[in-house]
């Protein structure tokens, strides 16, 4: 996805060869008939996956049958690829994140999350790739960040617009829940590479620049300029917004199924109730832009 104005200016809104179907009013289509695999040098298609993406927000593929090498390819077709500080990664693919856990290791994702705010330029999206599901649970919810400032009164909205708040790593990640044999050192590399960084409370989409609600429980510490008691009164309120079943959309995962949803306005929770059974997932995360 270009950040270059002229280059936006040039991509078509249509998707007439992708067959959509729409999962949830505001958020959520699946994707029918198409290969990745075969897609990846169809600029056509890329193009009208893009559009569809900006427009549903989380799209799914179903049967896909795609390498490591597949995978980060047709991510990399959308932007530069992020290399996350914590998690382990395919071998010999360092974009590729994997998540797997099982009767040694709980999940540790059960919760709403916007990925990698903790960076300068969170995530533009994520392709995640299921390559283990269990036979019962593990499903993973959406939520529509553009639903949740869409229901706000216009005074919140105007309050909210003047707000920046801080997102930290050191929130979400340590010794529990790093699982990698250098963990200690990673975590050291962390505090000297990963300061607190700030972001806008409610952030505009630099494609569709439709205004949205941008805090997370797992990364958001604190809202500037307000006092300690103002600030988790004011975040737990946002938080609570993102749990509106008229916002979201829940994927019922099947092995070999991909998802790729828009970072930018959304939020996420893989659902733990599979745990002690095994789930592995492949994760790609395409580098978005500074919010504003």
């Amino acid at each position: 996805m270009s950040s270059n104005p002229s280059e936006q200016e040039t991509i078509s809104t249509d998707t007439n060869d992708l067959n959509i179907e729409i999962l949830v009013s505001a958020i959520g289509a699946i994707i029918h008939d198409i290969d990745l695999s075969n897609s990846l040098h169809n600029s056509n298609i890329i193009q009208q996956i893009e559009q569809a993406l900006i427009k549903h927000q989380v799209l799914f593929f179903r049967n896909q049958h795609l390498t490591p090498k597949q995978h980060r390819d047709f991510a990399r077709l959308f932007g530069d690829l992020h290399t996350h500080p914590f998690y382990p990664h395919v071998q010999d693919i360092p974009e590729l994140m994997v998540l797997e856990y099982g009767p040694d290791r709980k999940p540790s994702n059960d919760h709403w999350h916007t990925d990698i705010t903790f960076t300068e330029k969170p995530a533009l999206g994520c392709v995640l790739y299921a390559r283990q599901i269990p036979s019962v649970g593990g499903d993973t919810l959406w939520s529509s960040m553009y639903s949740a400032y869409d229901a706000l009164s216009l005074p919140m909205k105007n309050f909210l617009s003047t707000l920046s708040a801080e997102h930290f790593y050191a929130k979400n990640f340590n010794m529990t829940n790093v699982y990698v044999s250098d963990a200690r050192e990673k975590l050291d590399k962390a505090k000297q590479e990963l300061p607190p960084v700030m972001h806008p409370v409610i952030r505009t989409h630099p494609i569709t620049k439709r205004k949205l609600l941008f805090v997370n429980t797992t990364f958001t510490t604190r809202i500037l300029g307000l006092s300690d008691i103002e600030s988790d009164m004011l975040l737990n309120y946002l938080f609570s917004l993102v749990n509106q079943p008229e916002y979201t959309v829940r994927w019922h995962w099947k092995e070999n199924d991909v998802a790729f949803w828009d970072n930018r306005s959304t939020q996420h929770y893989a659902i733990g109730d599979y745990w002690p059974n095994c789930r592995r997932m492949e994760r790609a995360t395409i580098i978005g832009d500074r919010p504003v």
